[in-house]
């Protein structure tokens, strides 16, 4: 989505791009309008056979990929970091993944020398890899994002329910959230509002039929296209975001666009982005029922995002920064 978003603002700005696309990746928007692509499988042999071939035939790099070019290039090279859990590894991770996290942070750190900047989308990410990057590079907060401007029309019915969009990953919190909405079923409320998720992956499925036939007032509608995310925010009031970091957290975005308020873990990515209406303690599904209740008693206060879309001003800084 920002890749698309980005290679949108440089073509209409008629910036002269060549990109290097992963074979994994779809086809751009605006790829029609690039002068040149050269698509390539992911890992660094390819990669680094790239730049060498043209390490002085560039103004500018800008590496969305986390990983700095394997070689010191002749030119102004920008490296854009946006997985946080290279860093910041969840005590449940699986102990392969934590190796592999700590592998690539080894393997960034290592090739730091070929960049001269780094980009971040938040003070929180920028505060992390101050703490575990080991560089004296200057860490710069550009972000940016895609918003629809559907995501702005606004329903005439009531908004009753909730939502928490995302793929399950160790990472995102699913298990306390499901398991504080079967304990909202058990209080034997008035009317129980419903949850909706957006949960393919086969490890989650079963806790989730689970939760339903004991009672738990969950839809997941599985992966589904963002028309359809859409039209479920707009018939929501309030995300649920129980994720233990984000780089970002392009769904708290998506959410408050759309009209809704956020119920978010008490985390320093949460309060980067935006002043969530209630918040809970990480992990604790008893936490995340008080932050409802108290949130059903329409006293909380409205959600507001911090942050705006900055993709102008990172290519403003691209451009002011390339080398002749």
């Amino acid at each position: 989505m920002i890749l698309n978003h980005l290679i949108d603002r440089l073509t209409s700005r008629n910036v002269d791009v060549v990109l290097l696309k992963d074979e994994r990746c779809p086809e751009l928007r605006s790829e029609y309008l690039i002068r040149k692509i050269h698509i390539m499988s992911c890992g660094e042999f390819e990669r680094k056979r790239f730049y060498k071939s043209c390490r002085s035939d560039f103004s500018g790099v800008l590496c969305l990929g986390n990983i700095p070019p394997s070689i010191k290039l002749e030119t102004f090279v920008a490296t854009y970091i946006h997985n946080v859990s290279l860093f910041q590894v969840p005590r449940d991770y699986s102990i392969s993944w934590k190796i592999k996290s700590i592998l690539k942070r080894l393997y960034i750190n290592y090739q730091s020398p070929n960049t001269d900047v780094w980009i971040v989308q938040t003070d929180n990410t920028q505060n992390i890899i101050r703490k575990y990057l080991n560089t004296h590079k200057p860490i710069l907060i550009y972000p940016f994002f895609y918003i629809p401007a559907s995501i702005n029309t606004p329903l005439s019915d009531t908004r009753r329910d909730y939502i928490f969009v995302g793929e399950h990953t160790y990472a995102k919190g699913h298990e306390y959230l499901i398991e504080a909405w079967v304990k909202l079923s058990k209080l034997q409320l008035d009317y129980t509002p419903k949850l909706h998720l957006t949960v393919a992956s086969p490890s989650l499925l079963p806790l989730i039929k689970d939760a339903v036939a004991s009672g738990a007032n969950i839809e997941n509608h599985g992966r589904i296209p963002f028309d359809d995310v859409v039209n479920l925010y707009k018939h929501s009031k309030a995300t649920i975001y129980p994720s233990l970091n984000e780089s970002l957290g392009l769904g708290i975005i998506e959410a408050a666009e759309a009209g809704c308020d956020v119920i978010g873990c008490d985390l320093p990515y949460m309060h980067s982005v935006c002043e969530p209406s209630e918040t809970f303690k990480p992990c604790d599904s008893d936490s995340i029922l008080a932050a409802v209740l108290k949130y059903e008693l329409k006293n909380s206060s409205k959600t507001k995002l911090k942050i705006k879309d900055e993709v102008e001003s990172l290519i403003d800084y691209m451009l002011q920064n390339r080398r002749p």
